[in-house]
């Protein structure tokens, strides 16, 4: 507001000085009462502050701080205060430089990141430190280099939380005497050596042909599991088959006719090997009864007749038909 009235008084006094050089009949400006008005309206201008919505001004007077002015419409006596800062209590964004620092394994990697912060107490920031922001760019990053010191390698990129929540502690302690509060603060980038990276790079490709390797074995190793436990179950349902075909055909023998029946198979079963040996390229001399395929069944049918005589319990033997000998 005083700028304007500074400006409006100049071009009255202009026009003063042209009106005595030229006469341009200009009374007004001769007129003790405007310029009186005119410096009262100087020195209210002067007194008069408006502070805008999140700001605030530090006001000294005769060298000492006095107040605080908030938002709004506010007074300063002139000559013997003045306005001494002003802050943005809004937060405000800090980009703090890339730095190098150490890891626990002796590793070495830049790190750059973004703080934030804001103004809570104006007093404390004015008198606090001579430049806050420049205190507290400073102080995150020899917290940052504490936190990365303390970690390993492949843990810094893990606990990118934990580094920040870190840092953030940290600063925020210094800062209350500086009358700000930092809110957060983010790793933005986490750069490291081309050799390096490169050997972390093989350590990772090597971790995943591990991993795949492992996987392979288990999987053909549950494979064969699953394989033998498969040929365990037929080859318990073939004896189970089997089994139950013989006493099928146990059954079957021990009723009426059942040595018919037997001597039938038999017989068929003797042709059709008897059949093969005479499609077979290779010359076979029969002695005796063997050329005889009527001599094969009868002998398998003795033997056959002295088994059930022998093994089947006397209440369970049929009687033969007649004319066929026991």
């Amino acid at each position: 507001m005083g700028f304007p009235v500074f400006v409006i008084g100049v071009l009255a006094l202009g026009l003063l000085i042209l009106d005595q050089n030229a006469g341009l009949g200009l009374t007004v400006v001769h007129n003790p009462l405007l310029w009186f008005a005119y410096v009262a309206l100087l020195a209210l201008a002067g007194m008069v502050r408006f502070v805008r919505q999140q700001s605030v001004l530090v006001v000294e007077r005769l060298g000492r701080y006095n107040r605080t002015l908030t938002a709004g419409v506010n007074f300063v006596y002139p000559i013997v205060e003045r306005v001494a800062y002003t802050f943005d209590l809004r937060e405000q964004v800090i980009d703090v430089p890339a730095q190098d620092a150490i890891t626990k394994d002796n590793a070495t990697v830049t790190i750059d990141g973004i703080l934030y912060y804001k103004i809570i107490n104006a007093k404390d920031a004015a008198y606090g430190a001579e430049d806050i922001q420049r205190a507290i760019v400073n102080l995150a990053q020899t917290s940052m280099r504490s936190a990365i010191g303390s970690m390993e390698l492949d843990r810094t990129f893990e606990n990118r939380s934990e580094i920040n929540e870190r840092v953030v502690r940290a600063v925020s302690d210094a800062a209350q005497l500086w009358g700000a509060f930092v809110t957060r603060y983010e790793i933005k980038d986490i750069k490291m050596p081309e050799s390096l990276r490169q050997s972390m790079e093989r350590q990772m490709k090597a971790e995943r042909d591990k991993r795949a390797a492992v996987l392979e074995s288990e999987g053909v190793k549950q494979s064969e599991i699953n394989r033998a436990e498969g040929e365990k179950q037929a080859a318990i349902l073939r004896a189970e088959g089997q089994a139950r075909a013989i006493e099928l055909v146990r059954q079957q023998i021990t009723e009426i006719g059942g040595d018919q029946a037997v001597q039938l198979e038999v017989a068929k079963s003797a042709i059709e090997q008897y059949g093969r040996l005479a499609k077979a390229g290779n010359a076979l001399v029969l002695m005796g009864d063997g050329a005889d395929p009527a001599g094969w069944i009868a002998r398998a049918m003795a033997v056959l007749n002295a088994v059930n005589a022998k093994g089947a319990p006397p209440e369970t033997r049929k009687p033969a038909p007649w004319g066929q000998a026991e």
